[in-house]
Parts: C-alpha cells; structure tokens; sequence
C-alpha cells in the first residue's frame, strides 16, 4: 500500500468515526451537562469577548474577585488552535471544532505511531480506534480530556521516528507536540505524557537492536542521516526534546507555578484531597464485565437510540438497575477511605474484543525467543533501514505499563506518591487510565496482527470488518452509557444575546457583581459574578461561601426567602449588587428590590428549569470599588474596566483610601492622576490611598511571570528553529563539527 493511499483511508477513517460518535456537532449542536457550563463555556466565553474587543487577556475580572487566566490555565488563552478558533468564530462552533479536530489528531495520530512500529493498516486502524474511542468519548464533559490527550500518540510517534531515522526533525517535533500539549492547559495528562515518553524512549533505546542500527542502509551519497555509534546516545537529544517543550510552554507554566503556591493546592490536605477521581478496585471488573455496571437505560436521547443499545447489550435484562455513580459509592472493596470520585473519572473500558486479543498477544508475544525481530516498515523510497526490536521486550513494556498504570488509577500508591512532587499536585489518579488503554489498544492490534497471518485474502476481510465493526458498536454504546454529556440541537451559549438578565445587567450605570445560583455560569452574561469554580483557585477561594455554600434555601411553606444576616454581610462585603434565584426573596430583610422575574432563554435551558428566576438588585450595596472616608464624609466612585486595566473614578471630600474589591495579587500596579502609588492589600482586596477631590486611579495587570514566561518561550523557538535552518540548509558543517 502506497502511503498516499494509506493517509487517503486514515483520514477518511477519523472522519466517519467522528460522524458516527459526534455527527450532531457537525450541523450547528452542541454540549450540555457535567462542566461544560460550569467551568469550560464561561471560559471560552470570556476568551471570545476579548479577543473580539482587540484584546489578549491576562486576567479574568468575571469570576469572582478575579484570577490571573495564564495561571489557571485551562481556558487556554496561549493554545493556537483556541486562539484561531475563538477570534474567527462563534463561541459554540469554536468549541465543536476543537472537540472534533482533536478526536482526528488523536486517530491519525496512532495510526501513524501503529505503523511506524510496524503493524498493518488495519492492525493500526484497531488500536487507533480502542485509544481514541474507548477512553475520551465518555469524558466528552471534560474539555481536556481529548485535547490534551490528542497528543500523547504524536509523542510516541515522534521518539519512535527520531530512533529508527535519526532525523532531527523528529526531536525537534517532539518539543513542539509536548510544548503544545502543555499550552493546551491541562498539565495532569501533559505530565503522563511526559512520563510514558521518557519510559518508552529509555526502553525503545535500550532494547534497539545496536548491530543493526550500526549497518544503516544510507543510499550512495545520500548525506541526510548521520550516522550515531552507539545507539544509547539517542537519549539525551530525546531528552532535551522533552525539556525544549517545557520551555516552549513556559509562558504558561510560569504563571502556573506562581497561582499554584498561593494556591489552595500548595499543600495536601482537605482543600486538595489527591484521591479524588479514583478507580475503585472493584470497578476495574468494567473491563472484562461491563454488565455488572452499565446499563442501557442511563442512555441519554430518543427511544430510537436508547433501543437499539437495549437490543445491542442484552445483558440490561440482568445488569445494574440503580445509577451508576450510586453503584460506586458501595464500591469500597480494596478501596481507599476517600469515595470522591464518579463514573467519568473512574472509567476504563477498551471493548471486549480489543482486550481478548491484547491478552492473547501478551500471552503470544512474551514466549517470543528474543531472535524474533519486527522491522518496522515505511514505504518511503529514501527512508534508511531502521533498527529492529525484540517483540518480547515490547510485550513486557506495554504489559508492564498497563499493569502499573492501572495500580496507580486505583489509588493504591497515592499513600508514597502524595509526597513525590508531580503525583502530589494533580487530583484524579484514574486519569492513568489512559496508559492502560494505550497499551491494550497496542497490544490488539499486535493480536489482530498474529491473527491475520497467512489466513487468505477472504478471511482476511472477514476476520477485519467483524473486529472493526464490532469494536466501534460495542464502544460507542459504552461512551453512551457512561457519560455526563449530551447534544442539544440549540446549546445555550447560542442564545447569550436573548438573555434578558444580560441585558439588564450590562445596562447598569455602575459595573455589577452578581451572585446566581450556578458556579461561574453568570460569566456568560458578560458579568462578574459568584460563586466561583476554579481548577486552580486562589487560596482566598477555598472559603465554603465561594462554593455556593451558605445561600438561604427555600422552604416548604412557599413564603419568600429571608435573609441570613452573616451571609448578606458577605455580600456586601465582597461588592456583589444583584441577587439571581430561583426562589422569591423577601425583600425588606434582604434590603433588596426586585427587578425581574420569568423565563431566562440562556439561564433556564442551561440550568434545565422551566420555572422563573428571580433578579433583585441590592439597595444598600458597597459596588466593586468604594471609598472609606471618616464619618460624615462623602464619596462617589464610577468603574471601567477591561481585562487587564481597572479605571476608577473617586471624589471625596477628605483624604481617604479607595478600596478595591478585586483580588489582591502580584502583577497589579496602579498609578493616581498618572503618577505611581504605592498600593497594599485589605484582606482579599487592594487598597490605595487618595487625598481629597477628585482623582482617576488606574490599576494595570502587568505581570512579570508573563513577561519572563513569553520571553523564554519565544527565545526557546528561535532556537529550534535556528537548528533546524542549520540542520536543512548546512547539514555539512554541523555533520562535521558534531563528528569532531
């Protein structure tokens, strides 16, 4: 088979597996449930607005007193992919366009590594598909997910290259696929990545076949590959590939690592509890036995749908009948004491048929005599032969990566690895999950392989279309079970311009803060608002109210809501203006006044209510900014603001201090009249002082992380760049002065 061929059936492959699993998504749907609005739309919202207003944003002054965005780092202010998408395009389309992309980077990205250590087409088909079918659709409410994890295959693919080719661009590839993995802004799986490449890297050069790789056939005159001596000395090019990507991601990572110690997550403890996100032993059966946990009913969609699973997974007559996170919470046997964790995080399945024949191979494979050697093939007519490797050595690799990855998902190991740095920073230990998929999508297609050897053209066919076939029915009617996530054909970001709460609210004189029910979700009106959501929040958020605790709740008698003293003391004091509920409040003890009631097009649908809401602006209502004067004095003060600049207004008829309720945090300078001023902090807030009269204060987001950050990024890409122009254009001179 041709490579044009090859590319031409990979990506026709990516293509229809999208249309089959994410067709809706295609024609204008989009995602609703789990955190989709939560976390991931309020920051891809903010994103679009100020890249549409002209501006790169540094800080987002919509959730909660505000946070540095490069720090938290998943809305991805610095990925490429989301800065084309989100400057050109609608917020809904945008997201759909990464979600799809990267389920086909994932795809062609296996299928390549698959190939180039040798397997056949459709072999590679197979473990492409159980990879990127298997693990990411159930976690489709997990923006991350597919977009971090798209990566991890382009890695191998690019350490396997550099060890066969010895061509540079492979390295240099593999600091611009990690760089890119870290920019994309979900370091957990990024860190996996980076572990599984190392490990394989290290194995791949240890188990390289040294007389073979010491007879490259390099074509008479053909000056394209140097030739190493010694194949150990592969390692350390690769391993500062791997260093070159951390750098080119450093204008992210600085400013993460600077949030992270004034984070809650500085320290282990209650506030970042690492369990969270487990396997629980005993779910780890979902693997050989789905039927003890799935059942067709949890199936969001129409009786069409939902039928057809029914008739594809008999086993619902005899399966689970309660919900599956409840099935979980009873699952302690051989568990940790910690039950946080839920059906997402915790899933692993890789089809029945993929993991019988990674069995079968692991089994196969290992009783292998260590003469038997692949020679991974590339049809490409100037390629040199390419070092071989025992089949044996790559069975206990793969087999041995998922066994550890798998212990490490049940969380057995967080007891030692909580006081390793890297494994103590990042929650979720069922996020090694991914390696265990990995491995048994290698090993199937190894399998299938074996399988289809010397069988006739007929059986062939056969034997590839009911393992293809099957594989893809029995793993998208998994990725429907186990989800969070479910298309709508008119997603609720859409409809941002009918709300009438944003209208209402971006129409007020002064900027508002408002406080809603939904974590972050008042984001999509274009308005501060609290509780806040944070992946990685300041420590001042770890605070219970900051979570939506402490709000009074409605009762049976029907009567409007009163007020809690100390909670309505908290709002005032962190400058909220306006109220969104779902119940009426009484107004005198809240000294509030209501200002709209009904069905909110945005809100509603997002919430999943039919029922009205209740907007009530505060009376006795400090703002976001305001100025604390001695009694008797008089005070007023207007805001303006953009993401990375505050302009207030003051007048007041003494010196006093002009409080700012923002978050206090490094990076923030402020000048008075234009001369600098020298601010200090009030708690969680600035603060600065002013004499009297009338004064317009500036407050400018100018971090030095960011600076430091982008500098090194940007030097660290001239350099490969420089390298690789010399390596193109002068390979000659460089051959010469390496060969010294």
């Amino acid at each position: 088979m041709t490579f044009s061929r090859f590319a031409v059936i990979v990506l026709l492959s990516s293509l229809l597996l999208t249309a089959l699993f994410w067709g809706p998504l295609w024609v204008g749907y989009g995602f609703i449930g789990g955190d989709l609005y939560p976390y991931f739309f309020p920051q891809k919202a903010f994103l679009a607005d100020r890249l549409h207003a002209g501006e790169f944003p540094l800080w987002n002054n919509l959730t909660g007193f505000g946070y540095p965005v490069l720090g938290e780092s998943q809305t991805g202010a610095a990925y490429p992919p989301y800065l084309f998408a989100y400057y050109f395009l609608n917020i809904n389309t945008a997201y759909n366009l990464q979600h799809l992309l990267h389920y086909v980077v994932c795809f062609v990205g296996l299928t390549l590594f698959a190939r180039r250590i040798g397997m056949g087409t459709a072999s590679a088909l197979l473990s492409a598909i159980v990879f990127t079918y298997g693990w990411f659709p159930p976690r489709a409410c997990l923006e991350w997910a597919i977009v971090t994890g798209a990566w991890l295959p382009i890695a191998l693919w690019c350490v396997e290259s550099f060890v066969q080719t010895r061509w540079w661009r492979y390295a240099i590839g593999l600091s611009l696929v990690l760089g890119l993995q870290l920019l994309a802004g979900h370091f957990h799986l990024a860190f996996i990545t980076q572990l599984l490449v190392l490990a394989y890297a290290v194995w791949r050069i240890r188990f390289t076949d040294e007389r073979t790789a010491e007879k490259l056939l390099i074509p008479a005159g053909d000056k394209s590959v140097t030739k190493v001596t010694g194949v150990r000395s592969l390692l350390m090019p690769l391993v500062l590939a791997i260093m070159a990507g951390f750098l080119i991601a450093a204008v992210q990572l600085i400013p993460a690592w600077e949030l992270k110690t004034r984070s809650s997550r500085a320290n282990v403890g209650k506030e970042h509890d690492p369990s969270y996100g487990h396997l629980p032993p005993l779910y780890a059966s979902q693997m050989i036995a789905p039927w003890l946990w799935y059942s067709p009913l949890a199936i969001d969609g129409d009786d069409a749908i939902r039928n057809f699973a029914e008739f594809g997974a008999p086993w619902h007559w005899f399966g689970p009948q309660r919900d599956l996170d409840e099935s979980l919470m009873h699952a302690r046997a051989g568990g940790l004491t910690s039950i946080a964790t839920n059906k997402v995080e915790a899933h692993l399945y890789c089809g029945l048929i993929p993991l019988a024949l990674a069995a079968w191979w692991l089994c196969l494979g290992r009783r292998q005599t260590v003469s038997s050697r692949l020679r991974p093939l590339d049809r490409r007519p100037a390629n040199p032969a390419v070092a071989a490797f025992p089949l044996t050595a790559e069975c206990w690799f793969w087999g041995i990566a998922a066994g550890l990855a798998l212990i490490y998902a049940t969380g057995w190991l967080l007891p030692v690895a909580r006081f390793i740095p890297g494994f103590n920073f990042f929650r979720g230990p069922g996020r090694y999950g991914i390696v265990t998929t990995l491995s048994v999508a290698i090993l199937a297609g190894r399998g299938l392989d074996q399988l289809l050897r010397n069988k006739p053209t007929v059986g062939r066919i056969a034997i590839v279309g009911g393992v293809l076939c099957s594989t893809v029915c029995d793993l998208w009617m998994v990725s429907r079970m186990v989800t969070y996530a479910v298309m709508v054909s008119r997603p609720p970001v859409s409809l941002r311009d009918q709300s009438p709460v944003r209208k209402l609210l971006l129409d007020e004189e002064f900027a508002p803060r408002l406080y809603a029910p939904g974590q972050n979700l008042g984001n999509l009106l274009g308005i501060s608002c609290l509780p806040v959501y944070l992946g990685i929040a300041p420590a001042s958020y770890s605070d219970p109210r900051f979570a939506g605790e402490g709000m009074p709740k409605a009762d049976a008698s029907q009567h409007p809501v009163p007020a809690d003293a100390n909670f309505s003391q908290w709002l005032r004091d962190s400058g909220v203006t306006h109220l969104l509920s779902f119940d009426r409040l009484d107004e005198t003890s809240w000294n509030s006044k209501l200002i709209w009631q009904g069905i909110d097009p945005l809100l509603n649908f997002a919430w999943g209510r039919r029922e009205p809401l209740f907007l009530y602006k505060l009376t006795d209502a400090r703002g976001r900014a305001s100025v604390l004067e001695s009694p008797g004095g008089v005070a007023t003060v207007a805001l303006q603001q953009t993401a990375n600049q505050l302009i207030v207004q003051s007048q007041s008829d003494q010196s006093a201090t002009l409080l700012l309720r923002e978050l206090h945090y490094p990076g923030w300078t402020v000048e008075v009249d234009g001369q600098a001023a020298v601010a200090s902090h009030r708690g969680t807030f600035r603060q600065v002082p002013i004499l009297a009269g009338s004064h317009t204060v500036i407050w400018t987001y100018r971090p030095r992380s960011v600076k430091l950050g982008l500098n090194i990024s940007l030097a660290t890409l001239l350099v490969l760049a420089a390298i690789g122009h010399v390596r193109f254009w002068h390979r000659g001179w460089l051959d010469r002065m390496l060969n010294r």
